[in-house]
């Protein structure tokens, strides 16, 4: 079985600094308050804001979106630590990455990215314990699965102004009209759309071509991700419900 799941990587990565910058500059908030009239000038409207440049990063999951985010962050010089239990420590070495626990991961870092696959073994493996050992005024973008997070939790550590965070996914998609998220001060939504460009879809087909046409000259394939025993017996991802 071979799956194509590279073609996302690189918007996903691009969503995912795009949002990393909002939040951090405190963008889309400005704008809002400036819309409503209440906005704040100079340096008094940047309250708790901080530059990406020489940010600690803090990666959770180590897949094809976060090695392809990590070559976003080179010109901003921030150094980048990430957890993942399936990656080995040199493989992340070898993209400048250092390998840290997740608890290390949390409470080091100013920006923490979540681009963790969710499986039968690791949903909502961030709840409250995680997330209190993150720093207030950091940023935490969900980008992969929200099964991965405690997602009642993660909504109200953001409302009560402890994190300034971004969220590409939701349990229940489309998210429904009373969706809690959707009156939240403080974060930056967006409906799944990270990856959802027409040239991601293209790549898709042109991955499967370039593939199928080496396994019918007897070749293994190249672009497309093969799907191993040891990791499919354990990645039962859940799917998403629908509203």
């Amino acid at each position: 079985m071979l799956a194509p799941s590279s073609a996302f990587a690189r918007p996903v990565a691009e969503m995912a600094l795009g949002m990393a910058i909002d939040l951090i500059r405190g963008v889309t908030a400005a704008d809002r308050a400036m819309r409503r009239g209440d906005e704040k000038w100079l340096l008094e409207g940047a309250e708790g804001c901080f530059s990406l440049y020489g940010a600690r990063v803090g990666l959770i999951g180590f897949g094809d979106l976060a090695r392809a985010f990590v070559p976003l962050l080179a010109p901003f010089g921030s150094p980048v630590k990430a957890y993942d239990p399936w990656i080995s420590d040199h493989f992340m070495a070898a993209f400048g990455v250092a390998p840290a626990s997740l608890d290390e991961v949390l409470s080091a870092s100013q920006v923490i990215v979540v681009f963790a696959a969710v499986t039968s073994e690791n949903q909502g493996f961030l709840g409250k314990r995680e997330f209190d050992l993150i720093a207030p005024g950091s940023v935490f973008l969900l980008m992969s699965r929200a099964a991965v997070v405690d997602f009642p939790e993660f909504l109200r550590q953001v409302e009560r102004g402890r994190l300034r965070a971004a969220t590409d996914v939701f349990p229940v998609e489309p998210a429904p009209p009373g969706d809690p998220a959707r009156k939240i001060e403080g974060l930056l939504l967006s409906p799944h759309r990270a990856g959802a460009l027409p040239d991601s879809l293209y790549e898709i087909g042109r991955q499967t071509v370039a593939d199928a046409g080496l396994v019918l000259r007897g070749l293994p394939p190249l672009s497309c991700r093969r799907a191993q025993r040891e990791t499919v017996l354990r990645s039962r991802s859940k799917p998403v419900e629908r509203g």
